[in-house]
């Protein structure tokens, strides 16, 4: 039988395993690559080769164009479009993350923050 104290060793030790589990699924839960049947408001990732950048006539907000077909990239001004615009240069390889919409019956990676632009090495 086991004493008190090796009850509460035990269950300790228990607790400190599923918080292991638990943090390892919640934080390591990879973000899907964009595809045509990515769901709105799904947090998505795409690479490619940055084709052109635009700054908006009304806003400051920015449209990226890049290699991957069928989708156009959105960086709202408060999110950073001022910054990915000085950044990054056409034709170099991208990395970006964001969430799907749709404007004007066209979807689109809208950019929550500047350092979801990454930079990758070709």
């Amino acid at each position: 039988m086991m004493q008190k104290e090796e009850k509460v060793v035990v269950v300790l030790l228990v607790m400190a395993v599923l918080s292991l589990i638990i943090g390892y699924f919640g934080f390591t839960s990879e973000v899907p690559a964009y595809s045509e049947s990515s769901k709105i408001n799904e947090q998505v990732y795409v690479e490619g080769i940055l084709l052109s950048k635009q700054m908006t006539g009304t806003g400051d907000h920015l449209i990226l164009r890049i290699s991957t077909p069928g989708i156009i990239i959105f960086i709202p001004r408060d999110s950073g479009a001022n910054e990915v615009y000085d950044t990054f240069k056409n034709g170099v390889k991208v990395r970006i993350t964001g969430k799907v919409a749709e404007y004007n019956n066209q979807k689109e990676i809208i950019v929550e923050s500047a350092k979801d632009v990454v930079l990758l090495k070709e």
